[in-house]
């Protein structure tokens, strides 16, 4: 018979096992607070006004191109943005029509639906800018400071 009492062969074992079930969890939770260096810095956000700039930047340049294409930009294609006193006096069918080109829209590869690139695209040809050329201009530098 054996003794009850004598050791099992497992039982140096055990007190090293609780304390690495233990250690394991607070590894981890120590883990997750360390800073991602993988990551690259991030500038910060800019600012509602710097967005506003950027956003006015990016309709003064699809006013330039679609000049340079030869169709006309209407008068109120810059109007908010700062030194522009020009409203859009569009007629409404033509504003309706802007909207509903805007409203149908596909995005373009690489922009999310629901996120602030989604509206300043949707916006700019709202405006008045072609839905192609609000495709192009989602690839400016400026845009992703507007939708930042």
């Amino acid at each position: 018979m054996s003794n009850p009492h004598a050791p099992r062969p497992t039982a140096p074992f055990r007190p090293a096992m609780r304390a690495a079930l233990y250690a394991v969890p607070l590894v981890l939770l120590a883990a997750c607070g360390l800073p991602d260096r993988s990551a690259p810095d991030r500038a910060p956000a800019p600012s509602a006004a710097e967005r506003l700039t950027a956003e006015c930047g990016l309709l003064a340049r699809a006013e330039t191109m679609m000049e340079a294409a030869g169709q006309t930009a209407h008068p109120g294609l810059r109007e908010g943005c700062p030194g522009v006193s020009a409203a859009d006096n569009r007629d409404l069918d033509m504003q309706m029509a802007s909207l509903r080109a805007a409203t149908g829209a596909i995005l373009p590869p690489g922009l999310q639906a629901g996120t602030r690139a989604e509206t300043v695209y949707r916006r700019m040809i709202t405006r008045g800018v072609p839905v192609s050329l609000a495709g192009h201009l989602t690839s400016d530098p400026l845009f992703a400071i507007a939708a930042r």
